[in-house]
């Protein structure tokens, strides 16, 4: 007999990802546009793939899977007078609860005009669009309880969802604009953008007065610069997202450090500790290379912050590569 309060604690999950929850990462700087659509086309290669995947467990069991896998490159305009070019990408996103019963599953276009502001191309300014075709899928026969579940509510004078309120496949197509600056030289890079999601999980709940999407809006920063100029960096990131009453920021830094025959490849390894404000401590490693870059990181949750006698574990990896000659001779950073 399964206790009542772990039957809670898993609706308890599905209900909150039907709802309202979006997907996030911890090393969300590894994922262009999954910040910005205003991002595809940068990046010192013509062309790029980024990936991430996040798990986390709580008491043993899968609690939420996410996995990010994006590509995306320039476009050079015919004219060799206009440096100006359009960027092109695509990203898909799956987001799943408790081993799938709930799985969310997003696939973008994006698209962005990249401008330069001065003769040296050093400064960028981008204007990105995006469409997203988002998918959601309720699988209840993956729950062991399902056949108490499938009766409906189960427990006397409990207010939990039932399976009469519930659709088991809802999807929706939205939009998503960026606005991204971006300057970048021999030895600093910086960038600071402004983006509104109208991309959400769509409405699984049978609701006769549905609510209209609420937009997501996003800010961040990006910044690594070399020191002293024996080739060791330290970068910043911090993002800032707010859907109705949901804000979440993230803060943090790493340093870098050389190894191998970095005068003739890029080298680094770089240590940094991230913080999700109210959430997480999230210590990160990283290596990068000449067109790789690997990541992980470990989220360390408290009971102060959770809120709970049991906390969750959650890890998460990343990975990324360029592709085609290297565009510029702009040091290349933990962001590319």
């Amino acid at each position: 007999m399964i206790k009542k309060g772990t039957i809670l604690f898993f609706l308890w999950c599905i209900y909150l990802n039907v709802n309202a929850q979006d997907p996030f990462l911890s090393q969300v700087y590894g994922a262009a546009q999954f910040l910005s659509p205003a991002s595809v086309g940068n990046g010192v290669y013509q062309s790029r793939a980024q990936s991430n995947y996040r798990s986390q467990t709580m008491a043993g069991n899968s609690l939420y899977r996410t996995i990010v896998v994006g590509w995306d490159g320039r476009y050079k305009n015919k004219n060799e007078d206009v440096k100006n070019y359009l960027g092109l990408g695509g990203q898909i996103i799956s987001d799943q609860v408790m081993n799938g019963v709930l799985q969310t599953n997003y696939a973008t276009l994006n698209a962005a005009y990249h401008m330069y502001f001065d003769d040296e191309m050093e400064k960028n300014f981008s204007l990105g669009l995006g469409v997203t075709f988002t998918q959601s899928n309720l699988q209840l026969d993956k729950l062991k309880f399902y056949d108490q579940f499938s009766q409906g509510i189960f427990i006397n004078n409990s207010q939990s969802i039932s399976l009469q309120n519930l659709n088991n496949s809802a999807s929706k197509v939205s939009v998503n604009t960026g606005l991204l600056y971006t300057k970048h030289n021999e030895n600093s890079f910086f960038q600071f953008s402004a983006n509104a999601f109208f991309m959400s999980k769509p409405e699984l709940t049978i609701n006769n007065n549905a609510e209209a999407t609420t937009l997501k809006s996003l800010v961040f920063i990006n910044f690594e610069k070399e020191v002293n100029d024996n080739k060791k960096t330290v970068m910043v990131h911090t993002s800032y997202s707010n859907r109705g009453n949901m804000n979440q920021l993230l803060v943090g830094a790493a340093f870098s450090l050389p190894f191998g025959s970095y005068y003739e490849y890029v080298n680094r390894i770089y240590a940094g500790l991230f913080y999700r404000v109210g959430d997480a401590v999230i210590p990160q490693f990283s290596i990068l290379t000449k067109q790789y870059r690997f990541g992980i990181s470990y989220d360390v949750y408290s009971r102060g912050m959770t809120g709970a006698m049991l906390n969750p574990n959650s890890f998460e990896l990343s990975f990324s590569t360029g592709f085609g000659k290297k565009r510029s001779n702009n040091f290349r950073t933990i962001f590319d």
